[in-house]
């Protein structure tokens, strides 16, 4: 019961007639930005700009506990060559086991709900202009019961890099879909993400500052600040909040307002390996966190 409650949370807070996984985080980095941070390069993260780069060819993965036992795992590997770069990627979200019963209340098997995404995401630089420009097609697998679809979902990306004022411009456009299969009379249409986010290095701090926009529909739209605090060359701290802390604040007390819809995290590199942790706190109460696990070959 707990499970079913807390996807209606989702349904709700996010304001989509869709799929919860659509808006869940598969990255430890991205509750740690509380859902921002999308020109910060998050390869496990199916929600940021396509046209992301990292220099470093290195293997990934994720995992996510969010409360009542639902669990989300990631896996990536990014290659990235001259200017261009491509990441491969599995994301995973399972909503657990449940009950199941006939039209008439009688117990029948249990089954199970999971969504799958298979990721694969390029991007290359425009020419000699400091514009790169990046695509993600992610094919989609649902289960729930004897349920089942398939969808393919496209994202386009593009940032202007500013270098002499360490600053990044980008825009991004999500889950443009296309139905391939399903077994269910239900038609859902998935609205368009929009995301337009500025990134910068401040100059006399050892921190990388991010402001995003986000838009779903007409009245799903938020606000968010996050960034990277750099306390060493090896270590790091990552923090994010957003709007969403006035659209989930349930004035019960003064902490869940404070501390509700942000987000923190650590991150540590020792050599070729990163290793991540972030909390997210929702607004409602409660918390959702994982772990990051980073490997450079």
């Amino acid at each position: 019961m707990r499970k079913i409650v807390f996807l209606f949370i989702i349904y709700y807070l996010e304001a989509s007639p869709i799929s919860p996984g659509l808006n869940s985080w598969f990255s430890a980095s991205k509750l740690s930005y509380a859902g921002g941070g999308n020109l910060i390069f998050t390869p496990n993260s199916r929600a940021t700009n396509p046209a992301n780069f990292s220099s470093l060819r290195s293997f990934s993965t994720s995992f996510i506990l969010y409360p009542s036992g639902i669990q989300a795992q990631s896996a990536s590997v990014f290659l990235p060559k001259d200017s261009r770069f491509l990441i491969a990627a599995i994301n995973h979200i399972s909503y657990g086991a449940f009950y199941g019963y006939s039209q008439d209340a009688i117990p029948t098997d249990n089954y199970t709900s999971s969504e799958t995404w298979l990721r694969f995401d390029y991007s290359s630089s425009l020419n000699e202009l400091p514009i790169r420009y990046g695509v993600s097609n992610q094919f989609y697998f649902s289960k729930l019961e004897q349920y089942n679809s398939a969808k393919l979902y496209f994202s386009f990306g593009s940032i202007w890099e500013l270098e002499k004022y360490k600053t990044s411009i980008g825009l991004s456009v999500d889950d443009f879909v296309l139905d391939i299969s399903s077994n269910t009379k239900i038609s859902q249409t998935s609205p368009l993400r929009y995301n337009l986010g500025l990134c910068k290095q401040l100059k006399y701090l050892p921190l990388k500052l991010s402001i995003d926009y986000l838009s779903i529909a007409a009245n799903n739209k938020d606000y968010f600040i996050s960034g990277i605090f750099s306390i060493t060359k090896k270590l790091s701290l990552s923090w994010g909040t957003s709007t969403r802390k006035f659209s989930q604040n349930i004035n019960e007390d003064i902490v869940k307002t404070i501390f509700g819809s942000s987000g923190l995290g650590i991150s540590f590199m020792n050599d070729d390996i990163i290793v991540g942790y972030g909390l997210y706190f929702y607004g409602t109460g409660g918390l959702t966190n994982g772990i990051d696990l980073s490997i450079k070959f």
